[in-house]
């Protein structure tokens, strides 16, 4: 048997590992989950990545929620271990408040690549805005908006089909970034 406080560093250094395997997981490879709620959700201009289907889509969401599962248990082991409270209420009450916690942070490590692919969708919804009033051409609302989303739509499927969606979108959303800082610094100085 592993003395007490073997076990207690050896629970905390897996709960870190899963903690990091869960971020880079989400950073890197489920974020299309985030992607495909919001196209669900009414967000027409999202773009899924070509792989995302199939047996892999099945894959991916199977080991996330695998890590969520394992996060779960090794915090509530922990929690029970620190607490010294191991009736079946406690058990169940630290269930509940580890699994809300972990379904928080899933999501929000998974919405990062999709806030990363709104403000390139916006930087380029805006960049075609300006040009078209720029040069005089008026157009339909609708007819804006999908000629927005189509050029954001192909921007990000020659990336996928390179293999640097990623990388695309995190100088996209640089790029974005920079611009909104600009814009605001202009209009703090007009003022």
């Amino acid at each position: 048997m592993i003395p007490k406080p073997n076990y207690q560093y050896i629970a905390l250094g897996l709960l870190a590992g899963l903690l990091i395997l869960h971020w880079l997981w989400c950073h890197f490879i489920a974020f299309p989950i985030s992607f495909e709620k919001k196209l669900k959700r009414g967000k027409p201009w999202v773009y899924i990545p070509i792989r995302w289907k199939g047996s892999y889509k099945f894959q991916i969401v199977l080991v996330t929620r695998i890590l969520m599962l394992a996060l779960v248990a090794v915090s509530v082991a922990l929690l029970r271990d620190f607490t010294h409270k191991t009736e079946a209420p406690w058990i169940l009450l630290y269930t509940l408040a580890v699994g809300f916690l972990v379904l928080r942070l899933n999501s929000l490590w998974l919405d990062f690549r999709y806030r990363q692919q709104e403000d390139s969708y916006y930087f380029l919804h805006d960049e075609l805005r300006a040009k078209l009033e720029g040069e005089g051409k008026d157009m339909a609302e609708s007819a804006f908006k999908s000629l927005a989303a189509y050029q954001h739509q192909n921007l990000l499927r020659k990336a996928d089909e390179g293999g640097t969606l990623i990388k695309t979108l995190k100088n996209q959303a640089k790029i974005s970034r920079k611009y909104r800082k600009e814009v605001r610094t202009r209009e703090t100085v007009e003022t």
